[in-house]
């Protein structure tokens, strides 16, 4: 049951802003994206990183009542429980489409294993069942629309269909599957390539947003990899296809129905088209002229909303916080509003819905969690509504403001292992709109005090900041940042007792024998004991230690792409992982490439507005060296020369073959080769091996990883503290996210560290703190601007400098953990693969050729489809990696204990263990 929020409903953010929604709330399955209302009912889809995605019926008074949960494979009808020959369970329970659970133990206790899955998805089920439609071989993305008889359409991304939906007595129906077919587009047209999954074919359509006739007779569907427009004949299912321009996101009808306006994400503007024959009259811009060789990011061009009784619709630039109002019929920008919460603030509100009803225009902000109000006709900021985490959609109906956010009330501890990608379910919020001029002050103070944009938060932040950054910019000229994988605090620091209550043992999966250093570090330096992953998993996590942020292009993508539903690595995450050179006989192919990225991924679309740290000291003539982190690439795929020359091109890419300590090596030959004037301001290195590679059979244990990592890190910092440099140097080390295991206080919580001579030794401190406030104190100390409202709004790391540097060199523990490798047979490729990457190299023909036997006894031929590359990863998935990693690391017997205690833990605290995942029932 659905009940108006007492004013303790309030969530913290990993990012420390405060979201506190106001009128009346309910949960909704992970990540909604799409509110619809029809016939009586309020509909949501949810389409999280989860093996159903859903559409939700509540009454308007926000109670549940049917839903349809979607399945990629056939779907079970009643509580299936699975066992694999690895050792993984999977539960599912298609009434509690939010409380499948995976569980890992080894392949010879597999009956035990699903025991314990069912037990976990049992535990996790909430006694509110609501009556659920399981559809298989389906899949649900971010698109609803409705018919005059009340047929609901839901585009389905993945499986290249629409769904058309029927509710009777609470049941709903599929009625019909409308197929859809990719269409080639221009090479000359971004993406300039296929951004789905190259060796799966057909290639997809990806149907994304939806749209009805004004006589119900056609659908109007947006393909977003294929760069097309799909008009279906709803009752022949005959369809014809039209190119509107890159990434298509929204689709609406516009001037009374005459006109349909299409949203190019990728592009620079809106598609307008006639709604008759589907002649496309032009693009309207709502951005800067873009090309191929563009370097800036774009503007994101996504949620629209048609003006009554006119040809104008209002168009939302996520990137860049505009609010566009078009004429269709002119062809022409009217005008264009600024959606910030303060004078000249950059990017950061990312509008991504928009409504119009009652003379205001209502702007959902992803990046502020509010709902922003402007009067209509004037433009004039109106005010504030506070909302859940992320409000990805709204609408308006019967004087009623509906929202959903997409992270609802943000993650606390996850005990028993939940996976932070999935955990947070979403939120539905009710919003009367009778007296919404009467509580619009009230809540624009709340919205911006949560965010600490208003003028006494702005005021002494800054204060308090220019002190900070007066005394760093005296005293600390070089800084080195450190980027390690997909760690918790807890997962790490649980048996650091120097941290108090702040470290809970029970949860460590690595200690003082695999990490001798990073507990010597922690008790000689600085240990942030209260710090956040500002994102869930990499994809968002390399943004925010690069750019402070992440763009609504990665929010919206990544579920799609961890969940595996056809789309490539960078079409939306925003890596640049195909970075290795053409040339088969060359030893280093990790070497960049000049030329376009080709069949890979482009990453370009994914960019935030300012673009990424690098970008900045670039633009700002301070000198940098990267080591292993992400570039921004022109619109075509290209790296700029200017970026390219402070690029590290021998350092290894994500190899779970070559060992963090080949990285270092090829670090240490750098500085040395560097001395004095040429050594750079600003160093970037990324040390992955901490990530592991979970059981894998022939990769190296867990433990060993970790070790070597450890042992990696502190030979990096032994070579810094012998250096000139050093006196006037700062070492940042953080992780890029914590999706690999559990913590007592916080699912996002992870472990960063300052270090240096001018860093009190043995602190433990204990501020709020996140990836962005280490964003933002790298810009005090060089003089950069903020790139995004949260490092603009962020702290400069205080309270942990010493009034007088200490010059101590740092020594290096030697490794504890022996050589090990995980159990299970190894082919001769992967041998030869270890071999070759125990010396820092990967598999090439150049390299098998030197090192065979003569008269090629040993000659083993690989082809292009074997060729391993930075592309072909392997890449564990948070939970499963998690406990892969226990296993591996702690043992069966130790894994059981540890079930034990969850479950000692839950009753203790007089609760099943369904209160540390987030139901799917009404918030209590």
């Amino acid at each position: 049951m659905a009940v108006p929020p007492p004013s303790r409903n309030v969530g913290i953010l990993p990012t420390w802003r405060r979201v506190a929604p106001v009128g009346t709330l309910a949960s909704t399955p992970n990540f909604p994206t799409k509110i619809l209302n029809v016939g009586g009912h309020v509909l949501v889809l949810a389409n999280g990183a989860t093996p159903f995605q859903t559409v939700t019926w509540y009454s308007r008074d926000l109670r549940r009542q049917a839903r349809m949960a979607a399945y990629s494979k056939v779907a079970p009808t009643k509580p299936t429980i699975s066992s694999f020959s690895n050792g993984t369970a999977l539960a599912l329970n298609p009434q509690h489409t939010g409380a499948g659970d995976m569980v890992y133990s080894p392949g010879q206790r597999a009956k035990k294993i699903a025991a314990e899955a069912g037990e976990t998805a049992r535990a996790e089920e909430h006694t509110d069942t609501v009556p659920t439609t399981i559809v298989s071989h389906s899949d649900l993305f971010q698109g609803l629309a409705a018919g005059k008889d009340g047929t609901v359409y839901a585009t389905g991304g993945n499986s290249d269909q629409v769904l058309a939906l029927r509710i009777t007595a609470n049941r709903v129906r599929v009625v019909h599957r409308y197929p859809l077919q990719w269409q080639a587009f221009p090479s000359s047209q971004y993406p300039y390539a296929y951004q789905g999954k190259h060796g799966k074919k057909p290639y997809h359509f990806y149907p994304d947003s939806v749209a009805v006739s004004p006589n119900g007779r056609y659908l109007y569907v947006t393909g977003m990899l294929a760069n097309s427009l799909a008009r279906i004949d709803i009752r022949s299912g005959t369809t014809q296809y039209v190119n509107v321009g890159p990434y298509p996101f929204a689709v609406i009808l516009a001037d009374g129905g005459r006109r349909l306006a299409v949203s190019d994400w990728a592009g620079r503007g809106v598609a307008i088209l006639k709604r008759r024959n589907l002649e496309v009259l032009g693009t309207v811009p709502t951005g800067p002229d873009i090309g191929p060789h563009t370097v800036a990011a774009g503007v994101h061009p996504t949620a629209m909303t048609a003006v009554s009784l006119g040809p104008d619709i209002w168009v939302a630039d996520a990137n860049n916080d505009a609010l566009v109002e078009v004429d269709t019929h002119a062809l022409k920008v009217v005008r264009v509003i600024a959606d910030d919460p303060y004078p000249n603030a950059p990017p950061g509100s990312y509008p991504d819905a928009l409504a119009v009803a009652g003379g205001d225009l209502f702007v959902a902000n992803a990046g502020n969690d509010d709902v922003a109000v402007f009067d209509a006709a004037t433009g004039r900021p109106a005010g504030l509504i506070p909302t859940g985490w992320y409000p990805s959609d709204l609408s308006v109906s019967h004087q009623n403001l509906y929202v959903v956010a997409a992270k609802g009330f943000g993650t606390g501890p996850n005990p028993h292992w939940q996976y932070i990608g999935n955990m947070m379910h979403g939120l539905l919020q009710k919003v009367s709109l009778k007296d919404l001029a009467r509580r619009l002050p009230e809540w624009t103070r709340t919205t911006l005090e949560n965010d600490g944009f208003s003028r006494s938060q702005r005021r002494a932040l800054a204060k308090k900041n220019a002190r900070t950054s007066a005394f760093l910019r005296r005293h600390i000229r070089y800084v080195v940042f450190v980027l390690r994988e997909n760690k918790t605090f807890d997962e790490d620091m649980g048996d650091y007792r120097a941290a108090g209550k702040w470290a809970d043992p029970r949860f460590d999966l690595y200690g003082p024998r695999e990490l001798p250093n990073l507990y010597r570090l922690a008790a000689h330096n600085a240990l942030f004991a209260n710090f956040m992953a500002d994102g869930e998993v990499t994809a968002q996590g390399h943004q925010w230690t690069d750019g402070a942020s992440d763009s609504d292009v990665v929010q919206r993508l990544w579920p799609e792409y961890y969940s595996r539903r056809g789309l490539q690595w960078n079409a939306g995450p925003g890596g640049t992982g195909a970075l290795s050179a053409k040339e088969r006989d060359r030893h280093d192919p990790f070497e960049y490439s000049r030329k376009n990225l080709g069949a890979f991924a482009n990453p370009w679309i994914s960019y935030p507005e300012r673009l990424y740290l690098f970008n900045d000291l670039l633009g700002h003539g301070v000198s940098f060296e990267d080591f292993g982190e992400n570039l921004t690439r022109t619109r075509d795929g290209v790296i700029r020369d200017a970026l390219l020359a402070h690029v590290d091109q021998s350092y290894p890419g994500w190899d779970r073959m070559i060992r963090d300590d080949n990285r270092v090596a090829v670090v240490k030959s750098w500085i040395e080769a560097h001395p004095g004037k040429a050594f750079p301001h600003f160093i970037f290195i990324w040390l992955p091996d901490d990530h592991t590679a979970g059981a894998s059979p022939c990769y190296y244990s867990p433990d060993y990883y970790v070790a070597d990592n450890d042992h990696a890190t502190a030979t990096l910092l032994h070579e810094l503290s012998g250096m000139r440099e050093w006196r006037h140097m700062v070492v940042f080390l953080g992780e890029d996210d914590a999706q690999s295991g559990a913590d007592h206080i916080n699912a996002h919580r992870t472990l960063g560290l300052a270090m240096g001579p001018w860093v009190k030794p043995g602190n433990v401190d204990v501020q709020p703190l996140s990836q962005v406030n280490v964003v933002r104190t790298i810009e005090a100390i060089f003089g950069l601007p903020p790139m995004s409202q949260w490092d603009d709004n962020a702290e400069v790391i205080s309270g942990i400098w010493r009034q007088t540097p200490h010059r101590d060199p740092i020594p290096v523990l030697p490794m504890r953990v022996p050589v090990q490798f995980n159990r299970g047979r190894c082919s001769d490729r992967q041998l030869q693969r270890r071999e070759a990457g125990a010396t820092g190299h990967v598999l090439t023909r150049l390299w098998l050729k030197s090192h065979l036997a003569p008269h090629g006894a040993d000659n083993v031929s690989i082809d292009a489809a074997q060729r391993y590359s930075p592309t072909s990863i392997l890449k564990v998935s948070g939970p499963e990696q998690m406990r892969q990693e226990w296993m591996a690391s702690k043992g069966v017997r130790r894994y059981d204990a540890f079930q034990r205690f969850l479950r000692a833990y839950a009753a203790a605290h007089g609760d099943s263990v369904a209160v540390y995942e987030a139901n799917d029932g009404d918030l209590h």
